[in-house]
C-alpha cells in the first residue's frame, strides 16, 4: 500500500526493516529474559505503528472518496446543498455512512474487500456496529451487530436528539457520585466564593477553572474554524445548510437549528470580542463598523468629519503605490487615530483583508487565550492594581 500511495522504494525498504527487525524481552526481576519476535511484527504502542496506521486510514479515505466521487457509494448530506460525507476517522476508529439499499451493501464490500487486500488489514466484525435510520426496512447486517441507538463514543453520544437531558444523564449521574464522594469526606465553610476562586491570578482569584466559560471557549475554537477553514468539512456542511449565502459572524441563529450548531452559535460574541481585521485591500474593512486599529480605546474608531465618500479601508490606500493617504486620513480623523492608522504596515503586494485573533502574537485563535479574554470581560478585571498589591506583599 505503501508503494501504491507513491512513497519512494528505497524509503519503503527502510520502513520495512524497521518492522522486520522488531524483537521484544521481558524484564523480570531486574533481568531481562530471552528476547522474542511477534508474528505480526509490530505491537501496539510501537513508536512507528501510529505513523503507519495513518498511512493505511489514507489508503482506505482514498478507496471510499473514488467509490462516492464514481457514484458507486451513497454517503450521507446533512442538507441539500451539503457536501456527502461517506466516512470519519478518528484515532483507530472509523465510522462509514452509505445508503441503506442492495446495491449500496454489495458495493460497500467489495471496498472494505479490496482495502484488506492491499493493507494486509482485517475488518473485526465482532468488534463493528451496524446502526440504521428509524424509516430503514429490513436488509442484509453484513454479519456484524446491529444497534437500536448510536451508542456513545470517548464516553460522549454520537447522536443528540431532542431529549438532550436523557442524552447526557449517565455523564450527569457519575459526575454527582464523585462529587458526593468528595463532601462526605470533610464538611467546612467555603471562606472564599466561587467567582473569586474562578477568577485569573492576575485579576485576584487563584486560577481555578470555570468549566462553563472553558466550555464556551471550546466552541469557539469551532467557530474559529468556520473563519479560518472555509474549505474544512465542518465549514462546507455548516454553512451549507445554515449560512450559504452570508459569513459566520453576521448571521443569525436561524430556524430549527441543530444542538450542535447552537453551541457553536453562542460563542460568536467572544470571537468577536477577540478578533481584528489585518489591513490587505480593504474592501472587506467598514471605517467604523470593523475592529481594525490596534490599541484604540473602545475598538472601534469615529470619524471626526462626516464624508460620504470614505466608508471602507480601502478608500484610505492609495493601492497603486500601496501606501496610506495621510491627507485625506487626517483630515477625516483626530490626531491620536490618524498617527495609529500610520503605523499600519500595507504589504507590497495587494491581498485580501482577513480576521486575526488578538489574544495570541500568531493571530490563530486558541482555547487558552479565548478563555482568559473571556474572564477578562469582567468590568471587576483590573490586572495592574492587583500586580500592585502583590509587589507590596
Amino acid at each position: 500500500m505503501i508503494i501504491k500511495l507513491g512513497f519512494d522504494v528505497e524509503w519503503v525498504a527502510r520502513i520495512m526493516q524497521c518492522i522486520d527487525t522488531v524483537s521484544y524481552s521481558v524484564v523480570l526481576s531486574g533481568a531481562p529474559g530471552m528476547v522474542f519476535t511477534l508474528e505480526r511484527r509490530l505491537g501496539q504502542g510501537d513508536p512507528i505503528s501510529p505513523l503507519l496506521f495513518l498511512i493505511c486510514s489514507e489508503g482506505l479515505s482514498t478507496l471510499l472518496r473514488l467509490a462516492t466521487e464514481e457514484g458507486r457509494l451513497k454517503g450521507i448530506k446533512v442538507s441539500r446543498r451539503g457536501p456527502q460525507i461517506s466516512h470519519l476517522l478518528f484515532a483507530d476508529d472509523c465510522i462509514l455512512f452509505r445508503e441503506a439499499t442492495e446495491m449500496g451493501i454489495a458495493t460497500f464490500e467489495q471496498v472494505l474487500k479490496e482495502y484488506e487486500e492491499c493493507s494486509g488489514q482485517c475488518i473485526n466484525y465482532g468488534k463493528s456496529t451496524v446502526f440504521f435510520s428509524s424509516n430503514t426496512l429490513e436488509t442484509v447486517q453484513l454479519g456484524v451487530k446491529r444497534s437500536n441507538n448510536s451508542k456513545n463514543y470517548l464516553g460522549l453520544p454520537n447522536m443528540v436528539g431532542r431529549k438532550k437531558c436523557g442524552a447526557f444523564q449517565h455523564l450527569k449521574d457519575r459526575i454527582k457520585m464523585k462529587i458526593d464522594s468528595w463532601i462526605t469526606r470533610k464538611r467546612g465553610i467555603h471562606w472564599c466564593p466561587w467567582n473569586k476562586l474562578g477568577e485569573l491570578k492576575d485579576g485576584g482569584g487563584l486560577g481555578y477553572c470555570n468549566l462553563a466559560k472553558f466550555n464556551l471557549a471550546l466552541f469557539a475554537k469551532q467557530g474559529w474554524r468556520l473563519i479560518d477553514n472555509l474549505k474544512s468539512l465542518l465549514a462546507r456542511t455548516l454553512k451549507a445548510k445554515y449560512h450559504p449565502n452570508s459569513d459566520f459572524l453576521s448571521l443569525e441563529l436561524g430556524n430549527l437549528p441543530s444542538y450542535t450548531w447552537k453551541s457553536i452559535w453562542v460563542a460568536k460574541g467572544l470571537l468577536l470580542s477577540g478578533l481584528s481585521w489585518r489591513v490587505g485591500n480593504g474592501r472587506n474593512i467598514k471605517i467604523e463598523e470593523d475592529v481594525w486599529v490596534p490599541n484604540v480605546n473602545g475598538l472601534l474608531i469615529k470619524k471626526t468629519v462626516n464624508r460620504q465618500d470614505v466608508t471602507k479601508v480601502e478608500d484610505l490606500i492609495d493601492n497603486r503605490n500601496r501606501i496610506w493617504r495621510f491627507e485625506l486620513i487626517s483630515s477625516t480623523f483626530s490626531e491620536e487615530v490618524t498617527q495609529k492608522i500610520m503605523l499600519i504596515p500595507l504589504a507590497h503586494l495587494s491581498h485580501e483583508d482577513f480576521l486575526s485573533w488578538r489574544g495570541e502574537a500568531s493571530g490563530e485563535y486558541t482555547v487558552r487565550s479565548g478563555y482568559k479574554i473571556h474572564l477578562q470581560s469582567n468590568e471587576n478585571y483590573n490586572p495592574s492594581e492587583i500586580n500592585k498589591c502583590y509587589r507590596k506583599l
